[in-house]
């Protein structure tokens, strides 16, 4: 059975915007709420802070910022989350600054005043490449763990893992959708399909799944009464 991380895409996808301006985040938060679920910082620190803690879908990124400038955010964000879209905004048409942007990586570099369209447009474009990048990867390797798609395997430390079916497909869940809590019902309607299966049995796989995993399994959470969330 596979696992298709657009089954996940019930809500709104979820974007943080981080810029100085307390007028324009205003702005933007405003015109993008429509079509985006939004958090929006006016100081990076607080934004890392929350990028590092919980699931988004994307960044809307102001490159001028004081005290800590928007590549250095970007750098920060891709040493622990390599395939979060960034998109830098900026007022600044210095073409060395853009070229800079786009060198190291940048999914995105846009330039003062842009329509609504075309950024949600944009937004939107550079998260679904992401997710069909991240379908299409191989392997998924999170610190000491590695998952190999095509093999079916789960690799800790160098030692293969015994997984059972259950077992490896709510891992490849958790793994696909990296610190974004998943709610139990959502895991029971994806796993089992038309199959009643209570709660109680997915707390038993979760169980197996942690002791199996251990010291990685520090990683997984539980949310009580809403559902579980691997931490990286």
């Amino acid at each position: 059975m596979s696992i298709n991380i657009l089954d996940m895409e019930k809500t709104k996808m979820h974007l943080t915007i981080i810029d100085d301006n307390k007028d324009l985040l205003d702005v933007l938060s405003s015109s993008l709420s429509d079509s985006f679920s939004v958090e929006s910082f006016s100081e990076p620190d607080k934004g890392l802070d929350f990028i590092m803690n919980n699931h988004t879908d994307a960044i809307l990124l102001d490159l001028n910022i004081p005290g800590k400038d928007g590549f250095q955010v970007y750098e920060e964000v891709k040493r622990t989350k390599q395939n979060l879209p960034i998109l830098f905004l900026t007022g600044d048409s210095d073409l060395g600054k853009r070229v800079k942007g786009l060198e190291i990586g940048a999914d995105d570099f846009l330039l003062k005043p842009v329509l609504t369209e075309e950024l949600v447009a944009r937004i939107k474009n550079r998260i679904s490449l992401s997710k069909r990048n991240l379908q299409n990867a191989k392997v998924i390797k999170f610190k000491d763990l590695t998952i190999d798609l095509d093999g079916h395997q789960v690799i800790l430390s160098n030692e293969i893992i015994r997984l059972t079916p259950k077992e490896y497909q709510l891992l490849l869940v958790l793994s696909q959708n990296p610190n974004r809590v998943i709610h139990k019902d959502d895991l029971i309607h994806m796993l089992w399909k038309d199959v009643h299966v209570e709660v109680n049995n997915l707390d038993t796989h979760f169980s197996n799944l942690r002791r199996k995993l251990k010291p990685f399994s520090t990683h997984i959470k539980t949310l009580k009464n809403l559902g579980y969330v691997l931490r990286i």
